[in-house]
């Protein structure tokens, strides 16, 4: 029984993460189709360290730990626009979503796999 809970439990957080109705989780091969039109923002939420190593092209570099993180985000990017978000393996681009959803951004789109995904 206690299993049964548990498992129940961490579907419903992981589920919890995405049900906005302006979040949508995407899979690098839409992601790659979308780059080339051009008309959407990308954030890398990831450490600059990690951003050094490789990124998206058109990706702007602001680390989901920074304690500016939402100052930042208000002054780098449209909230009408759709933003894709990503970051190493998908945690951070999830927590990230949620807290742009609830600064008021309408379209978000995280990379599913984040960039770990992309590289591969």
């Amino acid at each position: 029984m206690k299993f049964t809970f548990a498992l129940f439990f961490l579907f419903f957080l992981s589920s919890a993460l995405h049900s906005q109705k302006n979040v949508e989780l995407i899979m690098v091969k839409d992601l790659k189709e979308m780059i080339v039109k051009d008309e959407f923002q990308i954030l890398d939420v990831r450490t600059a360290k990690e951003f050094k190593s490789g990124f998206i092209k058109g990706a702007v570099n602001i680390d989901y730990w920074d304690p500016e993180f939402s100052n930042l985000i208000k002054n780098q990017f449209d909230k009408k626009k759709p933003l894709i978000v990503y970051c190493a393996g998908g945690g951070r681009s999830a927590m990230a979503c949620d807290k742009l959803s609830q600064q008021g951004f309408k379209i978000l789109l995280d990379v599913d796999g984040g960039y770990e995904a992309y590289i591969e």
